[in-house]
């Protein structure tokens, strides 16, 4: 197109009129622009670009993938270990020293678990206690404190960093045992291998396994009970002998099963004849009652022996010995007595300033304590023997004047030896349900309790993985339709500056 731009200049002193023409063709230095036509050089390569759109696709898709899959495996896998013996409470194993968990990551239980467990390839032990870490987790008291402290130091409402050590810390006796995937030797980290993800929790619970195994085997408490069997079967004993073996032994058997470290396990029932410790108590408590208590007292207050000289002589002994035991505790009786009436506590002078007041108050010292606490196993085991040596008074007097018939001697034999029979199957019964508690994995995890390890590692077709790949998807998608579009602007601009250049040319013709 061309404008046309007349200027008129009209000159006053000689009135004459002067006319410019101006002629500019603006198509020489522009292009025309058709959208319209930037959509049909589109449609025009639209199998071509179908195409690039599915590979671009294609490729965003498995991009994604790829870099996850080739990616560094830094999955792991947790498990929580319990104990549940009452020293736990304040970190302490149940001798009441302190608990070393650190050792669950020493060569020896780590060997034991790889012996365990099935692995692709072999794993240095330095490289998977190198993966294993342990916390400790707090009870839920010193938690909130700890959570509370933290607040006030970040509000600045407290700065005193002391008040922190003033917390009592209480444990819950649990941990959190995690194994991380990757081992090496190498000091830099590389050149890891993997485990799957299965081999990995199973290591770890055998692992903790293997600790539990060795936390029994060091901490057993469970003794098989003490027996006097030889005594009771020994027939070179006068009857009433025999007799106070088997009263003691019966004593020992209930004592053992009622002590208080065993009373969670009083309801195990065996697997060989389905009683418990409770019933074997009940068994115990009878035969003492009917059999063990009628023969004693029979024996007892007819004064049956097989040897009345020889049974005088060891009674009178025995009441020789009681008496000497009696009189050293008589002793030390009496020297504890003054010790403690001429001991003076020691004592503190308080003065109060503002009053001007000064008091006196008494400290009662160790020793002083341990004195009372002397003197009273003093009074205890002279009751004691002072008992034993009633008892041997009242059998010397009594077996001084026996005389027992055949028939008594004949009863009390038999009914002694079946009697000694039974103690024997009493004994052995308590034994075996005791060794069969100790073998039980009922005893085993009686110290620790534990929730296995479980892998929740990412899948190649995770959530995760999937929105990756379908937002590269996406974006190939875009990418592609930008070219596509790009081609078809491109296309344009060619045309139009084809069309400009051959309207130059017919221009300069004509």
């Amino acid at each position: 197109m061309t404008e046309i731009d007349k200027n008129v200049i009209r000159e006053i002193e000689d009135n004459r009129k002067v006319e410019v023409v101006v002629k500019q063709d603006n198509y020489q230095e522009e292009a025309e622009l058709d959208l319209v036509q930037v959509f049909v050089n589109m449609g025009k390569k639209k199998r071509i670009y179908a195409w690039i759109i599915i590979l671009c696709m294609l490729v965003g898709f498995a991009a994604p993938m790829l870099m996850s899959e080739f990616a560094d495996k830094n999955e792991s896998v947790s498990a929580v270990l319990t104990f549940l013996y009452p020293e736990a409470a304040k970190n302490q194993d149940p001798e009441g020293e302190l608990l070393d968990i650190n050792y669950l990551t020493s060569s020896y239980i780590i060997n034991n678990a790889l012996r365990k467990t099935k692995l692709s390839f072999n794993v240095p032990l330095s490289a998977i206690a190198n993966n294993i870490s342990i916390e400790t987790l707090l009870a839920e008291g010193t938690r909130q404190n700890l959570e509370v402290m933290e607040k006030q130091l970040e509000e600045g409402t407290n700065k005193d960093y002391s008040e922190v050590k003033n917390i009592t810390y209480v444990y819950e006796g649990k941990f959190i045992v995690t194994l991380g995937n990757g081992f090496t030797t190498d000091p830099d980290g590389k050149n890891k291998k993997y485990l799957d993800g299965g081999e990995l929790s199973s290591l770890l619970n055998n692992i903790i396994s293997s600790y539990n195994e060795y936390f029994y085997e060091t901490y057993l408490d469970m003794k098989l009970p003490d027996n006097n069997l030889d005594s009771i079967g020994n027939e070179n004993l006068d009857y009433i002998e025999r007799l106070d073996s088997i009263v003691e032994l019966t004593d020992l058997l209930v004592d053992y099963i009622d002590d208080e470290n065993r009373e969670k396990y009083l309801g195990y029932r065996s697997k060989k004849d389905g009683m418990s410790l409770k019933d074997v108590r009940d068994c115990i408590q009878l035969v003492r009652d009917i059999d063990v208590d009628y023969l004693y007292s029979f024996v007892y207050y007819n004064s049956i022996t097989k040897d009345k000289n020889s049974m005088m002589t060891r009674y009178e002994y025995q009441l020789r010995n009681e008496q000497r035991e009696l009189s050293v505790i008589e002793g030390n009786i009496e020297n504890n007595k003054k010790l403690i009436s001429e001991y003076k506590n020691d004592t503190i002078n308080v003065s109060m300033q503002d009053q001007g007041v000064a008091q006196v108050s008494s400290v009662t010292t160790d020793y002083y304590n341990e004195l009372i606490l002397s003197q009273s196993d003093n009074y205890e085991n002279k009751s004691s023997i002072s008992e034993r040596i009633a008892n041997l008074n009242d059998k010397i007097a009594g077996f001084k004047n026996s005389g027992s018939s055949k028939e008594q001697l004949t009863f009390v034999k038999e009914e002694l030896d079946s009697l000694t029979n039974i103690c024997n199957t009493l004994y052995n019964l308590t034994k075996d349900h005791a060794e069969e508690i100790v073998d039980s994995e009922f005893y085993k995890n009686s110290y620790i309790d534990y929730i296995g390890a479980q892998y929740l590692g990412t899948s190649f077709f995770s959530a995760a993985n999937i929105k990756k790949a379908v937002i590269g998807m996406v974006v190939g998608l875009v990418l592609a339709v930008v070219v596509w579009g790009a081609d078809g602007l491109v296309t344009e601009f060619k045309r139009g500056s084809t069309e400009n250049n051959k309207r130059k040319k017919e221009e300069e013709v004509a």
